[in-house]
């Protein structure tokens, strides 16, 4: 007998020892996430750290989209992020993110975007700006996802 069947023997013999034997439910398939980040990139700009992670959840096929935006200079302007999404019919959605709490690692924002699952590709960039609106934005684009 394998080491495979003779470990499934024992296990089944174990819990109907023990009182009986319990199924479980299939768990639901964990999403296939990969970090981004933009620092480095095109879409980096001085002051501002934006960086998360880009999950595609194997339920639906939706992609979903963590953003963490920090803002890094002493200097009175916030720090923002732009994410623009493209999808297969040629329709676009922009989503953006701005941190006026300070500089500093305590002070980072947090969103999560999901998108269609028509979504064809998403490219983000910093940017810096004051009283809620970006004014200054990183000179190229970082793409963080492709399909």
């Amino acid at each position: 007998m394998s080491l495979r069947k003779t470990l499934a023997a024992v296990a089944m013999s174990a819990a109907l020892a023990g009182g009986g034997l319990v199924l479980a439910a299939p768990a639901e398939a964990a999403p296939l996430c990969d970090p981004w980040g933009a620092t480095g990139t095109a879409g980096d700009i001085g002051g501002a750290y934006a960086h998360g992670d880009m999950c595609i959840f194997n339920v639906d096929n939706r992609p979903s989209v963590e953003v963490d935006l920090r803002d890094t200079a002493k200097d009175g302007k916030a720090a923002c992020v732009q994410l623009h999404a493209t999808y297969a019919d040629g329709g676009t959605r922009d989503e953006w993110v701005y941190n006026g709490r300070g500089a500093g690692a305590a002070n980072e924002v947090q969103a999560n975007y999901t998108f269609a699952s028509s979504l064809r590709g998403i490219w983000v960039r910093e940017g810096l700006g004051k009283d809620k609106v970006c004014t200054v934005m990183a000179r190229g684009v970082h793409t963080i996802y492709r399909y």
